[in-house]
């Protein structure tokens, strides 16, 4: 099971550090054109369409598995914190299986939009020139994928019995360095 979550952790560090590269060249990017039309009067050609089809996706969607195995996504506890432990761990494998499921669907729309974006070789028209976007729709079902191997993992390790499949599977930056302080 150690070597399930590695594997899955190593390719969900990646696709979230793909993203942070993301944030940092959208913000440089973003910033000198900025600069070049306040100094030079003039802009940096395909940035808006650079940021919108590129940037933006990778920092929306390649961090969701991330998220997941932070155990960071919005949850509310209305019911779940009052049920036996039984209960939870019955309730946690159904709403993993759940957003296997959805994972899975979305993965393979997504697929489908962005080999068709390929086929027809998708374009973004700026001042009358073209730039292929295509690219950018491979994104979608790569985030997509990511997180349902996550809830795939969560699912093994609930029916293994493992403790990791209720718990973050990677641990909390700031909580960690809360207690090493103390």
């Amino acid at each position: 099971m150690a070597h399930l979550i590695r594997i899955d952790l190593l390719l969900t560090r990646i696709a979230a550090a793909i993203a942070a590269v993301a944030v940092i060249a959208m913000m440089l990017t973003v910033a000198s054109d900025a600069f070049s039309r306040q100094v030079f009067n003039m802009r940096i050609p395909f940035v808006s369409v650079i940021v919108a089809n590129y940037f933006m996706v990778a920092i929306a969607f390649l961090p969701l598995a991330m998220a997941e195995a932070q155990d960071r996504n919005i949850s509310v506890d209305l019911v779940y914190g009052n049920l036996p432990p039984v209960a939870q761990r019955w309730v946690g494998m159904l709403v993993h299986v759940l957003a296997f499921a959805t994972c899975c669907g979305l993965t393979s729309t997504m697929w489908d939009e962005a080999m068709r974006r390929y086929a027809s070789g998708s374009v973004a028209v700026e001042d009358g020139v073209s730039m292929a976007v295509w690219q950018g729709y491979f994104l979608l079902p790569a985030g997509f994928a990511l997180l349902a191997m996550t809830y795939l993992l969560r699912i093994v390790l609930g029916i293994v019995g493992v403790e990791e499949a209720r718990l973050p599977l990677v641990p909390d930056v700031a909580e960690t360095a809360g207690e090493t302080g103390q």
